[in-house]
């Protein structure tokens, strides 16, 4: 998608319900934008609806209170909920931070909201920092940063000399090479945080669409972290350019026809009549052009046609604002007041707009006028004023803008050869070593230009070396632009789209890529790999499709091998690699395995790693090794200040060991990491680990946020991981709906890409929900598409998650042999466990199928595994089965002290983590008084017509099993299963197992025909 329009929408899903919720798939289609397309680049974005978002909930630390919000402050019309907000937020910051974000349309009030939020804040006593960005800043790294802390840069040295250097050469006011922007954002928290021990701060970031990406990411760093400070953020934004952004999104939609004809007449109540009903057509709710329209009809002559009559045939303010994204109707209001001005003072203004903070230097301004008008300055500051457009504040040194619509709209209304000739004027005036300078030379530049685009080629590698690979690519992307031939164009477009995908802007590095291809025609663009690297990432994150990787990487690796790739852009070949074992992975494809195991020698240390945690291949032969200590042993070698590659490697090896949580020091880096494909990632890696370790609250919160800023900008591959983290949580839990939801969204789209372990781990989730609903024949039938009995599947990395599972389905399905069976296959294919998690999982499945003889010293080894308590979730499974088994040696009402105490326990833990048909199955094992306490009328174990045990007979027998294997669930003998058949046939009105399910559900709504016991269960009739 390019441009201002909104991205397609391709799912609906309701894959976050309540527990008590199931709602139905909705698949919609929307929106009108397009990617360009390509030949190997044809991007799909899949996005979700989140239709439930509960948001997490942090430790809130007291501060001391330093005032209340008062109020009766003025309210803007309209504006009642994102006022109400910002108060709030104000309020409550004595208790810790939050983040707001105000996103609409330019003169939706978003600026008017900051002023209201401002002067509440200043009320109250708490310190102000605010920042404006600049159209022309966008492409400087930390520009709008440098705004916002410049007023309390003189605490920086209060700060570590670790933070402080960072920091003053982001901002300049120390020499050295920039940093990287992860330690830039430590900085500032710290900055901030140690300023708001004095009193708390407000931070106030207005249009942030034209901030540098590297601020942003600062500014989305700042709002993860501020939860535990006295820190209120509230930022605008317009509305083609919220993806991204931090902060709650309040959403400003224009105001209606009571709400704009309410906010008219207050402040223009001279307004006639006939012009009323124009201006509020011309202003389509805007709230900005309810204020100006009318200021300016009121300096026309009374003839003018806005005070004539309505007619749907004039307007009086017709024209677009034109040029803005976003367009609305006020281009030509200001449009207007800039013609009028002398052209040496239209041309100020411009110079002024493009400028940014520079070019708004009074100053600098002066020194322009003289040579572009003969006007005293003092004469040239009256025009100014007298237009309203803009006013000199002597105190800063600088000309502030009236809105910044003024300063869009002078940019919009100046002609291309206007714009070049302010750009070359501004590179012109600046010094030769100022940052800025080479933005405006590209700016002005006209055709083929070798040598500046020789400049901006060497500029874009130095900002990507640095870290600030988002800015680089736009402007490696000028440079292509000014290159003379259509190699060199192409060969530099794709080292923007490799900067670009490195940068989290996927979109752009697909747009980059179709560009690269149109110069290359007939051919492919060079250089190959890089070309094959930035197609392979951006159509497996955009479409979630590894067909391109599969193509295309392995040639790619045959080029970047040494000798051969010894001169392309250092780390490529690394990023390839890994690029390629996550497709391997996911896909089973043996082209990619082979490739990354060919050229596994190639690579670094913890690239071995990974493929080794990944493969399989180091548990078995003669290059064996223990991967958790080969992991031990890296990890602390890895730099603590910066991402690596072999951070990379080694946090994704860590994700294949089901180990990411014990190594804090892998996620670090990567948490101060700004660009979204990086903290998604990181994100579903976490939200996966902590399914695994029982918090399953996080993991749902984690994969909210994570497939929700996914769709947002379009990462499907990302998205993809997300729900099936959200799908565990679901399966264990029931959730039907949910998991049928997300099973039909992403069974057919996984399928036709050949994603094998979404497919796979699919049905496992189906199997699991089965287990846990007692359904055992369809568990096994599930099962056994996973893996026939006794054959483990070849390239299935992510098996192990379903070992258990699949284990479980044999032996409740009367199949223990079976299960015993594919153990030892599970043995003899992978030698030893590559993890604690891994170990306790076979440790688990083998008491699980134990003999009777062996299961006491089974069940014995899993309570003995070391740290088994942080796994609980096949911990209370292993308790649940144990139970059960020790029920079944000692038949009748009382079962023995050790089962009662492993179901309870088993019990305990289902309930904590709200998997209602686990703990369903496992009161059905407690003490039959208990049981029979609990199935009173209206309780889902309740039936009218047969007793507690009679019911659980019944609902086994209807879902086709035999006596035996109801007898091996519910601790009986056949023979008693037998006669609770036969007492309930009668009662049901059938005479075989065939009709039972159906007679269930019709008749227990029914009233009992007999007398009732104690505990509410029907007598018990005689023989028919």
């Amino acid at each position: 998608m390019t441009g201002t329009s909104r991205p397609r929408r391709y799912f609906a899903l309701p894959i976050f319900e309540p527990a008590d919720t199931a709602r139905a798939l909705s698949v919609q289609r929307a929106g009108s934008g397009r990617r360009p397309r390509s030949q190997l680049c044809r991007t799909r974005a899949m996005r979700l609806d989140l239709v439930s978002w509960v948001r997490a909930r942090w430790g809130w630390e007291e501060w001391p209170v330093v005032g209340a919000v008062g109020g009766a402050a003025d309210r803007l019309v309209g504006r009642d909920e994102p006022t109400a907000v910002i108060e709030g937020a104000l309020a409550e910051v004595q208790r810790g931070g939050t983040a707001v974000l105000l996103r609409g349309d330019p003169g939706m009030g978003k600026t008017a909201l900051l002023d209201t939020g401002e002067e509440a804040a200043r009320r109250i006593g708490l310190r102000v920092l605010r920042m404006t960005g600049a159209p022309t800043e966008s492409g400087l790294p930390f520009a709008a940063l440098h705004q916002v802390l410049w007023p309390v840069l003189d605490e920086v040295q209060d700060l570590a000399e670790s933070q402080r250097e960072p920091l003053e050469r982001a901002l300049g006011v120390r020499d050295g090479v920039p940093p990287e922007g992860f330690a830039v954002a430590g900085a500032t928290l710290a900055l901030l945080a140690h300023a708001a021990t004095r009193r708390p701060v407000v931070l106030l970031l207005d249009d942030l669409q034209w901030a540098d990406p590297s601020s942003i990411a600062v500014f989305g760093y700042l709002r993860r972290h501020l939860a535990p400070l006295p820190l209120v953020l509230i930022g605008t934004t317009r509305e083609s350019a919220a993806d991204g952004l931090p902060g709650r999104m309040v959403d400003l939609e224009p105001l209606n026809d009571r709400e704009s004809e309410q906010l008219l007449r207050t402040l223009h109540p001279w307004l006639p009549e006939t012009a009323r009903g124009r201006v509020l057509r011309a202003a389509g709710g805007n709230p900005l052009a309810l204020h100006e329209l009318p200021a300016q009809l009121r300096s026309v002559a009374p003839d003018h046609p806005a005070f004539r009559a309505d007619s749907p045939t004039t307007d009086a303010v017709a024209g677009p604002f034109g040029g803005l994204p976003l367009g609305t109707r006020l281009g030509g209001l200001y449009e207007d007041r800039v013609r009028a001005l002398p052209d040496g003072i239209q041309y100020l203004l411009l110079v002024a707009a493009l400028g940014g903070t520079y070019g708004q230097r009074l100053s600098v301004l002066r020194e322009l006028a003289g040579q572009r008008t003969e006007m005293r300055w003092a004469k040239v500051l009256e025009h100014i004023r007298d237009s309203g457009l803009a006013h000199p504040d002597t105190a800063e040194g600088s000309l502030v803008f009236r809105h910044p619509l003024v300063r869009a709209g002078l940019v919009h209304m100046a002609s291309p050869a206007e714009r070049r000739a302010g750009h070359r004027l501004l590179a012109d005036d600046m010094p030769a070593t100022h940052p800025q300078r080479i933005i405006h030379l590209a700016a002005s530049a006209v055709g083929i230009d070798a040598a500046l685009a020789s400049l901006l080629h060497a500029k874009a590698d130095s900002m990507a070396a640095q870290g600030g690979d988002a800015e680089a690519a736009d402007m490696m992307a000028r440079a292509a632009g000014l290159s003379p031939d259509s190699g060199t164009r192409a060969a530099r477009l794709v080292a923007a789209a490799v900067m670009a995908a490195a940068g989290g802007r996927l979109g752009r590095s697909a747009e980059l890529v179709s560009a690269a291809e149109a110069e290359a025609r007939p051919g492919r663009p060079e250089p190959a790999a890089a070309y094959a690297f930035a197609v392979a990432y951006t159509r497996l994150q955009l479409d979630g499709d590894p067909t391109p990787s599969i193509e295309l990487l392995p040639g790619a690796l045959d080029l970047l091998a040494p000798p051969a790739g010894r001169h392309e852009r250092p780390g490529l070949l690394e990023a390839v690699f890994f690029l390629l074992v996550v497709v391997a992975v996911h896909c089973g494809d043996e082209r990619a395995w082979a490739a990354v195991e060919r050229h596994a020698t190639a690579v670094s240390g913890p690239a071995l790693v990974c493929l080794r945690a990944w493969s399989g291949s180091s548990r078995t032969g003669p290059d064996a090794f223990d991967m958790s200590a080969r992991l031990r042993e890296t990890v602390p070698a890895l730099p603590e200040d910066r991402e690596t590659p072999a951070a990379w490697f080694l946090l994704w090896a860590a994700a294949g060991l089901d180990a990411v949580g014990e190594y804090d020091a892998l996620v670090a880096p990567f948490a101060r990491r700004h660009t979204f494909a990086t903290q998604d990632f990181i994100d579903a890696l976490r939200a996966h680990d902590a399914f695994l370790c029982g918090r399953w609250e996080e993991t749902l919160a984690l994969s909210r946020r994570g497939a929700d800023t996914s769709a947002s900008h379009g990462h499907a591959f990302n998205q993809m991981l997300f729900l099936l983290n959200a799908g565990q949580v679901h399966a264990a839990r029931g959730h039907d709906g949910s998991l049928t939801a997300l099973e039909s969204a992403l069974s057919a789209h996984a399928g036709a890409r050949h994603l094998r372990a979404i497919t796979e781990r699919l049905h496992g989730l189906q199997l699991l929900r089965a287990l846990g609903q007692g359904r055992a024949d369809e568990a096994w039938r599930l099962a056994r598409s996973l893996a026939a009995p006794g054959v483990v599947p070849p390239r299935a990395p992510w098996f192990h998650l379903t070992l258990v599972d699949w284990v479980q389905a044999a032996v409740e399905s009367g199949h223990s042999e079976d299960a015993r069976r594919h153990l030892r296959a599970v043995r003899a294919a992978g030698g030893a466990p590559a993890s604690a998690h891994h170990a306790f999982l076979m440790t688990v499945a083998d008491a699980l199928a134990a003999t009777d003889e062996e299961a006491e010293a089974r069940f014995a080894a899993v309570y003995a595994t070391p740290g088994a308590e942080q796994w609980p979730f096949p911990l209370a499974r292993a308790r649940l089965a144990h139970g059960v088994r020790l029920r079944r040696s000692s038949p009748g009402r009382h079962a023995p002290t050790a089962a009662m105490a492993h179901l309870r326990s088993a019990y305990a833990v289902f309930t904590r983590l709200e998997a209602a048909p686990w703990a369903r199955r496992a009161s059905r094992e407690l003490d039959p008084t208990v049981e029979a306490a609990e199935c009173v009328e209206g309780s889902e174990a309740f039936h009218p017509l047969l007793s507690a045990q009679e019911l659980r007979v019944a609902e086994y027998a209807s879902r086709g099993l035999t006596n035996r294997q109801i007898g091996d669930l519910l601790g009986l003998s056949p023979r008693t299963v037998g006669s609770h058949l036969y007492k309930a046939f009668p009662k049901l009105g059938v005479t075989t197992r065939a009709g039972v399910a159906r007679a269930l559900e019709e008749t227990r709504n029914a009233r009992p025909t007999g007398p009732r016991g104690r505990q509410g269960r029907p007598g018990r009739g005689g023989r028919p």
